[in-house]
């Protein structure tokens, strides 16, 4: 299997449905398993530059164009950036709004 992001980002991640399908290198998560993710990109120092989120309807996903991002701040320790991008990441994710009846997957991008 090659590498997306890194070793242990892309073994955090491919516990999600593989975007293959939509010539996407990367994998979506359900809002439990992102959230989970998230636990362990803090665990592993991850920082998380943003994410987008995609919609399943009968097997077929897309992107709904829903997306969140996190920038360094200026000075901004490496670990202060890792824990507040998780926190960015987590709020945004726990306060997404599910309207659809579709399957709704956050794609979590890590910073390598």
């Amino acid at each position: 299997m090659n590498v997306v992001w890194s070793k242990k980002a892309d073994e955090i991640l491919n516990k999600g449905i593989s975007l293959d399908s939509i010539g996407v290198k990367n994998w979506g998560l359900s809002r439990e398993a992102a959230l989970k993710s998230l636990d362990q990109f803090l665990y592993y120092n991850i920082a998380v530059l943003g994410g987008d989120v995609c919609e399943s309807e009968n097997g077929v996903i897309k992107y709904n164009y829903d997306n969140w991002y996190c920038d360094r701040n200026l000075g901004e320790s490496d670990a202060d950036f890792i824990v507040r991008s998780i926190q960015v990441a987590r709020d945004y994710i726990e306060k997404y709004n599910v309207l659809s009846t579709n399957q709704i997957l956050f794609v979590i991008v890590p910073e390598t």
